[in-house]
């Protein structure tokens, strides 16, 4: 990944790409603990990939990502840089069509074990990803409870609603349930 200035690049707008950030502190999910973070993101140079339909172009998005495997990164294209990481749990913010994402190519969805193929996915209604805006992401986990909330917005407002509501035991899903 290539940094300019406040930007982190995970990719060249290139053709089967995929790249990764990681942070450093560990996060755990120990005794109910929960967690909250708050990031930005932005699809660019949407014109410079391939149409999954008329005016729809770019590549396939990126994904938040706990796993307690290593810092690597998961397939490439429609693996989004998710597919193949065992002990996981991804949120996806998927701006491509595949056969697996049940007709949408502007969700996210919430993935584990390294598929794909989303348990639940939420359509992104408010623009899409791929045209260039920065959208601002938070995502909660509340360990006490095991409820996931997921909220996406171009604007810096957090919204009042989730757009993704999961109840999900995600220390069980890591394989650190003490």
């Amino acid at each position: 990944a290539a940094q300019a200035g406040d930007v982190l690049r995970l990719t060249p707008a290139q053709d089967w790409q995929s790249g990764s950030v990681f942070s450093t502190n560990t996060v755990s999910l120990a005794a109910n603990a929960s967690f909250s973070t708050y990031f930005q993101f932005r699809f660019t140079s949407p014109d410079t990939g391939f149409c999954d339909a008329p005016g729809v172009c770019g590549a396939d998005g990126i994904v938040f990502v706990l796993q307690t495997v290593a810092n690597n990164v998961g397939g490439s294209g429609g693996g989004i840089g998710y597919f193949g990481i065992p002990k996981s749990v991804g949120i996806e913010f998927d701006s491509w069509k595949n056969d697996f994402d049940k007709g949408s190519s502007n969700h996210v969805g919430l993935d584990v074990n390294g598929s794909v193929n989303s348990l639940t996915q939420v359509e992104i209604t408010e623009a899409d990803m791929n045209m260039g805006d920065i959208w601002n992401s938070w995502i909660d986990y509340n360990g006490a409870t095991n409820l996931l909330e997921v909220r996406l917005s171009r604007s810096g407002t957090r919204p009042v609603d989730a757009l993704m509501s999961v109840t999900r035991n995600i220390a069980l899903d890591l394989g650190s349930t003490s």
